[in-house]
């Protein structure tokens, strides 16, 4: 994965609040297909205010798909947990409150929806942090032409003179050598010949 940038306030706020809208809009729909009864808005609202207080809290970086799912199995259950209670409120919803609403079938449809969004809401993230690395270098491409035009920023303080060039040291540790390549030089002394 790449290096994330941390987003600025708005942008963690926006994202935050597409999180919290996805748990609560889904919590809630299956609430009330499982009811037949709308939710109690107070527990709606408590509910949206809770979860996006935890996920302002982790809006700041790009996340893994496993911290997403993570995060939206506790906001399933924990709206799940808040809304079982809201419907206590209804009469006609006797059945579920009796038994918490835990059934099989309740924490099956909790945690297919979790699942799935998590997956929705990762592609959604990919794609989100990809454009505004993105955004950010096409922005940075006409300042870093900008800059390498006007070449490098004029200090207010005058330019010391360049120094004058240095001369490389002498060496005379090889002003004497002598070169003895080649064929041995013939010599009469020795006879050869």
């Amino acid at each position: 994965m790449a290096p994330s940038m941390p987003p600025s306030p708005p942008l963690r706020l926006v994202r935050a609040a597409v999180f919290s809208a996805v748990c609560v809009i889904l919590t809630s729909l299956g609430h009330l297909v499982a009811s037949g009864q709308p939710m109690a808005p107070w527990a709606i609202g408590l509910g949206f205010a809770g979860v996006l207080g935890f996920a302002l809290v982790l809006a700041g970086h790009e996340r893994s798909l496993a911290t997403i799912t993570g995060g939206l199995l506790l906001g399933q259950f924990a709206l799940h947990a808040l809304f079982v209670a809201g419907h206590a409120h209804h009469a006609g919803h006797q059945a579920v409150v009796q038994d918490g609403g835990t059934g099989p079938e309740m924490m099956a449809v909790h945690l297919l929806a979790a699942v799935a969004s998590a997956w929705w809401l990762r592609r959604g993230e990919r794609r989100a942090w990809w454009l505004a690395r993105l955004a950010a270098h096409l922005l940075a491409v006409p300042f870093s032409l900008v800059f390498s035009v006007l070449g490098p920023p004029v200090r207010g303080v005058a330019a010391a003179p360049p120094a004058p060039p240095i001369a490389p040291p002498v060496s005379n540790v090889l002003r004497y050598v002598l070169v003895l390549r080649g064929p041995p030089v013939r010599s009469p002394a020795l006879g050869c010949g």
